[in-house]
C-alpha cells in the first residue's frame, strides 16, 4: 500500500508552536514587590494537538490546513483539514479534525479498467473524524505527553478511507531539549495504522492490534524555523485487515499477520510566517513498502500562541 498525506491531514501537515522552558521561581526577599522574571510552565497552547492546530492556554481555538501531497504511485492530491480544540487547563485538552480530499486519485471500481483508466478522480471525499485527548506533564528531567485518539467512521469504506468501525490509539511522547537540539521518543499501541504517524497517512485504512515506535531529533534553526527528522516502526500484533479501494462495490480487504508492518523515516520543515500562518513541508520514505511521499502546505490558526526569542521552535506533538 502506498503512503499519502493525511492531514498534519494526511494531512495531512502540522504547525510547530513554542514550548517555554520551565523553571523555579527566583529567590527574592520581597516577592510581592519584585517582578517575576521566570517564564510560566508550558501551556497546552504550546502543543499542536492535531496537525496545524494549537489550543490557547485555556479556551477554544480553531484552524485549517491546505496541503498538496505527491505520492510516488498515485500522484498529486489536495487536502483541506479543518480542526478545532479546547484546553481545560495547563494539562488537559481535547481536539477534533477531519481531512477532506478536495482532489485525489483512487483505483477504479471497474472490474477490468482500461490501462489508461486505472486511476479515477475523486473530489470532496471526507476521511474519518479524529478525536484527540491529551495530557502533558513536565517532570524534572524531560517533557511528557500522553495522547489518546479515537476515530469516528465518516469516510468512504469503498475507497479505503475508513474501516467502518471506531478505532483507537494511545501514544506516549518523551522529549528533552539541549539548547537548540531536542531528541524525541514515542511509544504507542492501537488498532489502526490511520492513527500512527499522523503527519503522513495512508491511502488505505487497517484494523488490527499493533504497536508503533518513533525516535527522532528536532533542531531549531534561524528565526523560528524548525527541522525534525524521525525514524519509525510499526509492528502488527496478531491478524490485520487492510481496507483498500472497492471491487464490485465492496471494499477490498487484505487479511494477514504482517500486512500492516512498516518502517521508514520522515523529514519535516516548518517556517512560521507570522503568528497565524505557518508554511510546512515534509518528505517521507517507507523502506518496507518502497514508496515516497512529499508534501507542502500552509496552516492558519485563529488564536496564535505567544512567541518569545528564547522559545525553542523544534517541538512536534501530533
Amino acid at each position: 500500500m502506498q503512503l499519502s498525506l493525511h492531514c498534519r491531514t494526511s494531512c495531512c501537515l502540522f504547525l510547530l508552536l513554542a514550548l517555554p522552558a520551565s523553571g523555579q521561581s527566583p529567590r527574592v526577599k520581597p516577592p510581592e514587590t519584585q517582578p517575576s522574571t521566570v517564564q510560566p510552565p508550558p501551556d497546552v497552547q504550546d502543543h499542536p494537538q492535531v496537525p496545524g492546530l494549537s489550543a490557547p492556554a485555556r479556551g477554544w481555538n480553531a484552524g485549517a490546513t491546505v496541503s498538496g501531497v505527491h505520492d510516488s504511485v498515485t500522484g498529486w492530491a489536495t487536502i483541506f483539514t479543518p480542526a478545532i480544540g479546547y484546553s481545560f487547563n495547563d494539562i488537559f485538552s481535547i481536539d477534533a479534525s477531519i481531512p477532506i480530499y478536495m482532489y485525489r486519485l483512487a483505483e477504479s471500481r471497474s472490474t477490468h479498467p482500461k490501462p489508461t483508466a486505472q486511476l479515477v478522480n475523486q473530489r470532496g471525499e471526507p476521511g474519518d473524524v479524529v478525536l484527540g485527548f491529551h495530557a502533558q506533564f513536565i517532570p524534572r528531567s524531560f517533557q511528557y505527553q500522553l495522547t489518546g485518539l479515537v476515530t469516528a467512521p465518516s469516510g468512504d469504506e469503498a475507497y479505503g478511507l475508513t474501516t467502518g468501525r471506531v478505532t483507537f490509539d494511545i501514544s506516549n511522547h518523551f522529549e528533552r531539549t539541549f539548547g537548540r537540539i531536542t531528541p524525541t521518543l514515542e511509544i504507542g499501541a492501537g488498532d489502526s495504522t490511520t492513527l500512527v504517524n499522523r503527519t503522513v497517512t495512508k491511502n488505505y485504512t487497517s484494523l488490527g492490534p499493533l504497536a508503533h515506535f518513533q525516535v527522532g531529533i528536532g533542531v531549531e534553526l534561524l528565526r523560528g524555523i524548525s527541522f525534525e527528522s524521525d525514524a519509525y516502526e510499526q509492528l502488527p500484533i496478531g491478524d490485520q485487515k487492510i481496507y483498500g479501494p472497492s471491487r464490485h462495490g465492496k471494499a477490498t480487504v487484505v487479511t494477514g499477520h504482517n500486512v500492516t508492518e512498516d518502517n521508514g523515516f520522515t523529514n519535516a520543515l516548518d517556517i512560521p510566517l507570522n503568528g497565524h500562518f505557518t508554511l510546512s513541508g515534509y518528505y517521507s520514505r517507507s523502506l518496507r513498502i518502497h514508496s515516497d511521499t512529499t508534501a507542502i502546505g500552509i496552516t492558519y490558526v485563529i488564536r496564535s500562541g505567544p512567541a518569545t526569542e528564547s522559545d525553542p521552535m523544534d517541538e512536534l506533538f501530533r
